[in-house]
């Protein structure tokens, strides 16, 4: 017979959610291992954990205060989990509109220039000198004698 054993810290709360259910318990262990007929669990015993007997140890106060704390931290973890998925939607709106301004900028910047590269072609052939269409135009030189190769 194999015997296994579940974490001693998690003990506590496995008894509390399948303590009056062992058979939901032996169901989902067999379920989530892969166990020949013979391997499956059968019974469980539960080992008192270290955190059981403390808790054992407290008056009804403190037992309340305990119980207050570790709720206290469940509620501050759920606010630092609200927080964090608002701080990341805000950075993904911020993210979206910065990067449509640099596409518009973009945009714009890329349309300019076609339409130099068009005024600069029309000026070429109407006969002005590659000088003359590169100060028109405000396009690089380079880009005007290239266009007039082609």
């Amino acid at each position: 017979m194999v015997m296994k054993y579940l974490d001693p810290k998690a003990d506590l709360t496995f008894k509390k959610i399948f303590g009056n259910h062992p058979d939901r318990l032996k169901n989902l262990l067999n379920t989530l291992q892969s166990l020949n007929e013979d391997e499956l669990i059968q019974q469980q015993q539960y080992l008192p954990t270290t955190e059981e007997l403390e808790i054992s140890g407290f008056t009804d106060a403190e037992l309340r205060a305990y119980d207050k704390f570790w709720d206290s931290v469940s509620v501050e973890r759920t606010l630092l989990d609200d927080r964090y998925q608002k701080g990341m939607e805000e950075g993904m709106e911020k993210g979206m509109e910065k990067g449509m301004e640099k596409g518009m900028e973009k945009g714009r910047a890329e349309g300019k220039h076609e339409a130099n590269t068009e005024t600069a072609q029309r000026l070429l052939a109407m006969g002005l000198s590659a000088e003359q269409v590169s100060k028109a135009t405000q396009l690089p030189l380079e880009i005007i004698k290239n266009l007039s190769n082609t």
